[in-house]
């Protein structure tokens, strides 16, 4: 009979020792994840950077080293030709199929500290086919 006490004792305290792995679960915190810019062509043509910095403060991802992989990753374009020009870098995509607008880019301004790049700000532009608007890179509509 006593070792089945000390027994029961025994797994009680085993039992109440161990975490509850659903408590711990639930507060441990998702991931941080970036689904791409809130609004890729901004009517007035600045794009919102700060989501963007707050995303990349909370992980330690390969693309923060390289200026180019930084900027596929924030706009989340896949196609276009990247340019890098010091802290500039621009992303252009030209000859679209589309009535209107012939080209666009986003020109983005980065900083770099130690390895690490972000983006202190963004711009997008467009270009109009010959007769459907402005020939020179701008924000406003073409025709």
């Amino acid at each position: 009979m006593r070792y089945v006490l000390v027994a029961t004792f025994c797994a009680f305290l085993l039992a109440g020792c161990g975490g509850d792995d659903a408590d711990e679960a639930a507060t441990t915190e998702p991931a941080p994840t970036w689904e791409g810019v809130s609004e890729l062509r901004p009517r007035d043509g600045t794009l919102d950077v700060e989501e963007f910095r707050a995303y990349t403060e909370g992980v330690d991802e390969e693309f923060e080293t390289d200026p180019e992989a930084l900027v596929r990753e924030y706009l989340r374009v896949e196609d276009g030709e990247l340019a890098t020009d010091g802290p500039r870098t621009t992303l252009l995509r030209d000859s679209l199929e589309d009535d209107s607008v012939r080209a666009e880019r986003w020109l983005l301004d980065l900083a770099r500290e130690g390895e690490t790049w972000t983006i202190v700000a963004a711009r997008w532009e467009q270009r109009c086919h010959e007769n459907r608007g402005h020939q020179a890179f701008s924000p406003e509509l073409c025709i």
